[in-house]
């Protein structure tokens, strides 16, 4: 409880809800980010915060950061939710061996094995 006037502390999951919320239902992109920002100052390594923080991008139509978001928030912890978005929006991990092509047969075997062994 705040010491001063008896109500809880904002949490930087509230926070960071409250903006997506704000963006999503009545429209105000700005103030969004603005509280996902103040989210992540708070708690910089909860994904939750990058991944509303992406989504208020994504309504705001600006994929490249919305991306970043998302990127930055998987650093944080590997969240099904941020996976699920990028996959949506057809963001693929790059092949596990970059020097060849994508559908390599090499780079095809070796992605399903990493996925097998849960280290992708």
């Amino acid at each position: 409880m705040n010491k001063h006037n008896g109500t809880p502390p904002e949490s930087s999951e509230m926070i960071s809800l409250m903006g997506y919320s704000l963006a999503k239902e009545s429209g105000q992109l700005k103030e969004g980010i603005a509280l996902c920002e103040k989210a992540i100052t708070l708690s910089p390594s909860h994904s939750g915060h990058y991944l509303n923080l992406g989504r208020i991008y994504l309504l705001a139509n600006k994929k490249e950061p919305a991306i970043r978001s998302f990127k930055t928030g998987l650093r944080m912890q590997n969240d099904p939710r941020i996976i699920n978005e990028l996959l949506r929006l057809g963001i693929r991990r790059p092949p596990v061996l970059s020097s060849l092509s994508r559908d390599h047969l090499l780079n095809i075997l070796a992605g399903k094995v990493l996925k097998l062994l849960k280290c992708r």
